[in-house]
This record gives C-alpha cells, sequence and structure tokens, in this order.
C-alpha cells in the first residue's frame, strides 16, 4: 500500500510515476486530512476476486471512492447488506464492491475527511463481511445498553430523591449515548447519516458544559474553595458563548475549540479529584478510576488521528468505550455520594434525637420542678387555709353582735375565694398536661346548687345583684357523676358572671334534662356587657380577658373560662357561648350523667347509727398540730369520738392495737407519710382491713390523688375541709361503716345463740 504525499487536486488518482508515492506497510491508513483529497493505492489480483469480493473502509472516513485501473467502480458506497435471506443489515463502514478482474489490477481510494481519520483497508469475502458487520454491531449494542441502562436507573433514583444532580447526570448520559451512537454501527440501525450531522457541532459544545456541571457538584468543588466553583462557572460561561456562535461558525472550528477547552477543563479535575480523595470522599476516587480512562482514550485517539502512535481499527471504540466506563463509575461515585448523604442524615439524626432527648429531659426535669413548686406551694397554700376554714366553722355557731357577724362573712368570702383561686390554677396545670380524671360518684344535683348559692350570696349582696337557681322538675334527685368536678365548672362560670354584671344586674342559673338523654344542660345567663366578636375567641385562652392592659376593669387571672372548659371535657361533656349580645350572656354546659336506682327495702334499725347505739370512733392522723386540734374539735361537735396522731408510723401502731369506724389520713408527713401507712395499714392491721380511710392532704394534683387511691385508700379530699364536707364524709363513712359492723356483730350473736 502507498500513501501520496503531494498536491494533487484532481478528480482522478495522480500518476503512478510521480514522486509524490510513499509506500506503507500494514493495513490501517492514518493520515491528517489534506486538501482537498487523500489518496490511497493498491494492487489487486484476480484471484482475489473470484469469488465476491468487498472493499470495507472505516467509517471515520466521511466520503470516499475506489478506482480500478483508473476507473471509478462505483459512485456511492454501500451502508447495508443483503444475506441469503434477503434481510437488509445496516452498517455504517464504507463498503465497496469490487468487479472481478482479469488480471493484476491497480486500486486507487481517495478519501474526502474534515478531521485526522484512521481507516482499515479490507478486501474481504461475503463471510467474513458479514462477520465484521455483525461485531460491531454487537459492540455497539453493549455500549449503548450500558449507558441506556445507567440512565434508566438515575432517572428512577432522580424521581425518588429529586436531587438535581441526577437529572443532570441523566442530561450527560443522553449525551454521552447520542455521541456514542454517532460513532457506532447503531447510527446505521436509527438512519443516521451524514446530512443529520449538523447537530454534532452543538453536541459538542454541550457535552463539556454539562460534564462540567455535574463534575463540580459530584466532587463538591463548591465546598472545596469558592474560587475553584468560580473558575468552572467562567469555563461555563465560555461554553455558553461558543454554543450561541455554533450557527456561525464551521465544523473544524467548533470540534477544535471545544476540544482544546474541554480536555483543558478536564484535566484541570484530576488535581481537585486528588485532593477529595485524599480527604477519603469516597465519590471521588470511582470519578478518578472512570475519568483517567476517559482522557487516555481521548489522548490515545488524537495520537492516533495525528499518526503519533500506530493506527488502528478500533479506534473508533476508544472514546465510546471510555464513555461507558466512565458512566459507570460515575453511577457509583452518585451511589457513594448517597451513602454519604445518608451517613450524614444518620448522624444528623443521632445528634437531633441525642438533642431531642436531652430537651425531653429537660423539660422532664422542668416538669418534675413544676410539680414540686405546686405541690409546695399547694401544701403551704392549704395547710393554713385548712386552719382558716376551721376556725370560721367553729365560729359559724358562737354568738356574735352584728360587727364581728359582718367581719366574719368578709374573712369567710375571701378565704372560699382563696381557696378556689389555689384549686383553679392547680387544676388548670392538670387540663394542659391533660391529667384531669373524672371520680364520679352519688351526689344531689339539688345540694350543689345550694351550696352555690351560699358560697356567692355574700358576693351578689355586695355588688348588688340578684343572683337566682332554678332546676327543672326533669332533674333526677340523685345522679352518678363525678359532682366536685361539675362544681368546679359552675363555680368559675357563676363567679366569672358575678364580676361581669353590673350593679343592679341579674345572674340568673338553669338546669334542665335533656330530653330522651342522660344530660345535664345547665345555662349561666347574666346581664353584663356581652362579649365583642373580636374577643370570643380569646375567652376560652388561658389568662386571656376581654379588656387587656392598665385599663382593664376586672380582677382575676384569666382562667374562669378555659379552666370550666377543660373540666367539662373531663366529664365528656361541652362548653359554648350560646348567645351575647350587648344586654348579656348565656353560656351552655352539657354534661352525661349517670342514673342513680335506690332500693326499695329500709331497715330503720340497722341504717341509723343511733338505733346501734355506736357512736363513730375516728383516728386523726395530722402533723400539724393546729389542723389536728381543729378536727378533733370539729368532731366532737359532731359528736363523734376521736384520737389523734402525728405520723403514718402512730396510725399504724394504732390501727394494729383496736378498730376504728374511719380513719382521717393527711400524706405529707414525717417519719412515715399518708401513703405508706395506708399501705402498710392494709396489710398490717387486720382490725382495720377495710376500715374507710380518707386521704385530706394540701397536695391537689390529679397525679397525688391516683397515688393515694391505688395505695388503698377510700377517698380524697383537699385541704380546706369545710364542715360540711367533713359531715357527708362522716356520714358515708363512719357510719355506714357502724352499720355494717353492727350487721356482723349481730349475726355472730345470732349463731351463738342457736348453737
Amino acid at each position: 500500500m502507498e500513501v501520496f504525499e503531494g498536491a494533487w487536486d484532481q478528480e482522478t488518482p495522480p500518476p503512478e510515476k510521480h514522486a509524490g508515492w510513499s509506500p506503507i506497510n500494514h493495513d490501517v491508513f492514518t493520515s491528517e486530512p489534506r486538501e482537498p483529497f487523500v489518496w490511497i493505492r493498491g494492487r489487486i489480483s484476480s484471484a482475489e476476486t473470484i469469488e465476491q469480493r468487498w472493499l470495507l473502509l472505516s467509517p471515520l472516513a466521511s466520503r470516499a471512492q475506489v478506482f480500478i485501473d483508473g476507473s471509478p467502480i462505483s459512485e456511492n458506497p454501500k451502508f447495508f447488506l443483503e444475506p441469503p435471506q434477503q434481510k437488509t443489515i445496516p452498517f455504517h463502514h464504507l463498503i465497496f464492491e469490487l468487479p472481478s478482474v482479469s488480471s493484476r489490477s491497480d486500486i486507487h481510494i481517495r478519501f474526502e475527511a474534515d478531521f485526522p481519520i484512521s481507516t482499515s483497508v479490507k478486501v474481504l469475502d461475503q463471510t467474513a463481511l458479514f462477520s465484521e458487520a455483525v461485531l460491531h454491531t454487537a459492540l455497539s449494542v453493549s455500549l449503548g445498553s450500558i449507558i441506556f441502562a445507567l440512565t434508566v436507573y438515575n432517572l428512577f433514583l432522580f424521581f425518588s430523591i429529586r436531587d438535581p444532580i441526577y437529572l443532570l447526570y441523566v442530561v450527560v448520559a443522553v449525551g454521552v449515548l447520542v455521541y456514542s451512537l454517532s460513532l457506532t454501527n447503531l447510527q446505521a440501525y436509527l438512519g443516521i447519516i451524514e446530512e443529520h450531522f449538523n447537530w454534532l457541532k452543538a453536541l459538542l459544545i454541550l457535552m463539556p458544559l454539562l460534564t462540567i456541571q455535574f463534575v463540580s457538584r459530584i466532587l463538591q468543588l463548591g465546598t472545596l474553595a469558592p474560587w475553584v466553583n468560580q473558575m468552572y462557572r467562567v469555563l461555563s460561561l465560555i461554553y455558553l458563548g461558543l454554543l450561541i456562535a455554533t450557527p456561525f461558525l464551521s465544523f473544524k472550528t467548533i470540534a477544535f475549540l471545544g476540544a482544546t477547552i474541554g480536555m483543558a477543563a478536564y484535566l484541570s479535575f484530576l488535581p481537585f479529584a486528588f485532593i477529595q480523595a485524599k480527604k477519603k470522599y469516597q465519590p471521588s476516587l470511582y470519578f478518578l478510576i472512570g475519568w483517567i480512562p476517559l482522557i487516555i482514550a481521548q489522548n490515545v485517539t488524537a495520537l492516533d488521528s495525528l499518526g503519533v502512535i500506530k493506527g488502528s481499527q478500533w479506534v473508533m471504540y476508544y472514546i465510546p468505550g471510555a464513555m461507558s466506563w466512565e458512566m459507570a463509575l460515575f453511577s457509583l461515585a452518585l451511589a457513594s455520594r448517597i451513602k454519604i448523604l445518608r451517613d450524614e442524615r444518620d448522624t444528623l439524626q443521632a445528634q437531633q434525637i441525642e438533642v431531642s432527648e436531652k430537651a425531653r429531659k429537660a423539660l422532664e426535669r422542668s416538669n418534675r420542678i413544676k410539680d414540686d413548686f405546686l405541690n409546695a406551694v399547694s401544701h403551704e397554700l392549704r395547710t393554713p387555709l385548712h386552719t382558716i376554714q376551721g376556725q370560721l366553722d367553729m365560729l359559724r355557731e358562737a354568738p356574735l353582735n352584728r360587727e364581728q357577724n359582718d367581719a366574719f362573712r368578709l374573712i369567710e368570702y375571701a378565704n372560699l375565694r382563696m381557696t378556689r383561686q389555689v384549686g383553679g390554677i392547680l387544676d388548670f396545670v392538670d387540663a394542659q398536661d391533660e391529667n384531669l380524671l373524672s371520680s364520679p360518684q352519688v351526689f344531689e344535683p339539688q345540694s350543689l346548687f345550694d351550696l352555690l348559692e351560699y358560697e356567692f350570696r355574700e358576693a351578689a349582696r355586695a355588688k348588688p345583684l340578684a343572683l337566682a337557681f332554678g332546676m327543672d322538675d326533669s332533674v333526677p334527685g340523685k345522679v352518678f357523676m363525678d359532682g366536685l368536678m361539675l362544681e368546679k365548672v359552675l363555680y368559675q362560670l357563676i363567679d366569672n358572671a358575678v364580676k361581669f354584671t353590673p350593679a343592679g344586674g341579674e345572674v340568673l342559673v338553669r338546669a334542665s334534662r335533656l330530653a330522651d338523654d342522660s344530660v345535664f344542660r345547665i345555662l349561666v345567663s347574666d346581664t353584663g356587657p356581652g362579649i365583642p366578636d373580636s374577643q370570643r375567641e380569646k375567652v376560652f385562652q388561658a389568662f386571656r380577658q376581654g379588656e387587656a392592659g392598665l385599663t382593664r376593669r376586672y380582677g382575676g387571672v384569666g382562667l374562669g373560662l378555659p379552666l370550666a372548659s377543660s373540666l367539662a371535657n373531663a366529664l365528656g361533656g361541652q362548653m359554648r357561648v350560646l348567645e351575647t349580645s350587648n344586654k348579656g350572656t348565656t353560656l351552655e354546659v352539657t354534661v352525661p350523667y349517670g342514673d342513680v336506682h335506690q332500693s326499695e327495702f329500709h331497715d330503720p334499725d340497722l341504717l341509723s347509727p343511733g338505733a346501734v347505739n355506736h357512736v363513730p370512733r375516728i383516728l386523726v392522723v395530722e402533723d400539724d398540730a393546729g389542723n389536728r386540734m381543729i378536727l378533733r374539735k370539729q368532731l366532737e361537735h359532731m359528736g363523734v369520738i376521736s384520737e389523734g396522731v402525728q405520723n403514718g408510723l402512730e396510725a399504724l401502731q394504732a390501727a394494729i392495737n383496736e378498730p376504728w369506724d374511719m380513719i382521717i389520713m393527711d400524706c405529707q408527713m414525717p417519719v412515715m407519710d399518708g401513703i405508706e401507712a395506708t399501705r402498710e395499714i392494709r396489710l398490717k392491721a387486720p382490725a382495720n382491713l377495710d376500715t374507710p380511710i380518707i386521704a385530706v392532704t394540701a397536695n391537689a394534683s390529679e397525679s397525688y390523688r391516683l397515688q393515694c387511691l391505688e395505695a388503698g385508700m377510700n377517698d380524697y379530699c383537699t385541704k380546706p375541709l369545710r364542715m360540711e364536707k367533713l359531715k357527708r364524709l362522716i356520714a358515708h363513712h363512719a357510719e355506714n361503716h357502724v352499720v355494717t359492723r353492727t350487721r356482723e356483730q349481730r349475726g355472730i350473736k345470732g349463731t351463738l345463740i342457736d348453737n
């Protein structure tokens, strides 16, 4: 084979004796493009064309023409093969069918090349030609399938993770796939012809532009140094300018500028990737493993085109193969990046969990401090209030003059209001912690109304205003529900109504039963200024009032309606503003209750304590000497025998020594507290295993009430304990216990007589 290295601009082959012919000793020709043609010549014998023979040229030769003995054999090469089955096989190589020759003939091949090429020059029979076509198609499909599969995989990752870098990978991979198709046999299957290659100019610019953006993100060059990221932004702007200028520049110019700037940019990634890899950033290692082979393939292809190294017929696969490898490693780099991000997320979550756990513990500690503080405050406030209330109860029946009686009423009302405020704040704290639990018992609604009327009588007189209570006949005499909690609800509503009703106004409390339902309906109406529309949302918010600031005309801490609403919800009911105007407001409370079915059987001899001639004996356990003395005086006034001890250990010893009809147990005491003493009595005092034990404590929290009941106490009361409440406790617990013991004693006596 010989190549013509002289100047020849004719379309016919150069003369045989021309000095420009130079020999080449292999079947792959490598040459820089020459103007206007590149010529190769050789000799072909008749033996080589006995069977059908084909001349196969590389697709890198954009155009070619073959001459036998100086005469052209074909205007254009073939781009398909037809096997015996007459099924067309597309092939992107240039194929020329050689005619039969009678003797050894000269063959000339004229190339027209837009850029440096390496092309094989092969004479093949039909079988070998089909083998070549199958081989190149298989290689093309393999490379294209790898890139396509990775593209689809990362597209799914984008829709799963929504990270833009995966979408950028997909765009780069599509560009790589299109570029690879243009270099391999798949272009023939897709019908891509030379005229379609004009878009390669834009692709040659878009590919480096997208690749720079993708690699910058995958290597996290923005975090490495701001100037590095800025440098690649400038490169991206240069490529963007080239992209805009592509319609005005030739293909050679675009290819040269794109390849030159792209190679410089690609090489510049290497030192930064090594820096990141040294920092043990795993994606940079995958990047280097995939990036270095691509740069090598690009340089080997360039050296092949320039004739620096020996040409190869496989040169067209160097870059597509390296790109397939590169995209596979890029995909691994992204997978590694996912792992790093997940590890960072897990670390962050662990830190957040740790912070949350610390915050939770701090909150629990704060809640404990708050609970301890409230319990301490409750105890310290309720203990003296209990003393005051006890003395007031003792003075109630004493002969007082008018001035003393007025003072007594004022003190009693102030004490009652103070007690309600302390209890309301603690109830509101329990409501915020969702610790409000109702304890249903049998009680009389009319007695509740009588108690509330008595409590607010002095406030109504002082203003003055009319305060009226009314109960419908449909309301049962006795119901089963938490009467104490309902009392707190109504107290807050009535107190609120009295506070906002001007002098000469009216407050009306009406109770009825909803038709065909065991539900109380209580209406609290006043003739106050009403609730403005702008304030309706605030009346159920804690520590808020209709008027705020220094000009408020009404007292209170703003807990009335919020607390009443929380208590009504705890009862299983609800509260709402039924109507309001500038002439007054009506609030509605609806709460369910349980029906009480009373037995018709009565035994006067057994139910009346006096009939059995036995006075209840009550043990008072109280560490405060003043409160212990007052309780014993109150019991003595009721005709009850009592003894007092000052701690739980003494109470346990007294319970072991003799039976009692009721034990009034304080809770917070030295030596042994009331809860522990109750447990010990239930275990170690046989004579008092079923004796009613009533907690009378200054601790008003719901959690503490539950502890008392779980320890074995029968009832729970908070200080101050009023005389009326104490009488009900004795009637319900002590006298019933006396009746029970009397029945048991009579049963034993009857058995002895029978025996």
